[in-house]
């Protein structure tokens, strides 16, 4: 081989290097957002699944109220408390759970439940992730 068919063909290599360098690097980012996407659609959908068990306990507590509403003297409505309960937590854990299998994640965590003014908020971490969700529950507001 000659100098010139041989430089052509170092050059040819080092640019054929550097196209596999680059798709394989192209690969691992798509494969890396992907994997964030089905994170954070695992945890929106564990969150969603926490507040529907939440407020579940909220209105069936709401209804039991209203069927004492002419006891005397009237029970309050301890939506605080309610949020406390070891029942109310297990309910919220047990549904971010399966909602987290059926998205392909493993929910292992608490589930945090408060008053937040007129709203319910509740939390949890999947994955690194914080995620909340909200109701509206005039109940958690002083009157």
């Amino acid at each position: 081989m000659n100098e010139e068919r041989g430089q052509a063909l170092v050059i040819a290599a080092v640019l054929i290097g550097v196209g596999a360098l680059a798709i394989v690097g192209l690969r691992v980012v798509q494969d890396r957002v992907l994997a964030n996407a089905l994170a954070q659609g695992a945890g929106e959908a564990a969150v969603e699944a926490a507040a529907a068990a939440v407020a579940d306990v909220y209105v069936a507590h709401l209804d039991a109220l209203r069927d004492r509403a002419f006891d005397i003297p009237r029970p309050p409505a301890d939506i605080v408390g309610l949020l406390a309960r070891p029942a109310t937590r297990e309910a919220a854990r047990a549904a971010a759970v399966e909602a987290a299998a059926r998205n392909g994640a493993v929910f292992d965590g608490a589930v945090e439940a408060r008053c937040v003014g007129r709203t319910i908020e509740i939390e949890l971490h999947l994955a690194g992730r914080l995620h909340r969700a909200a109701l509206p529950a005039d109940a958690c507001s002083p009157r």
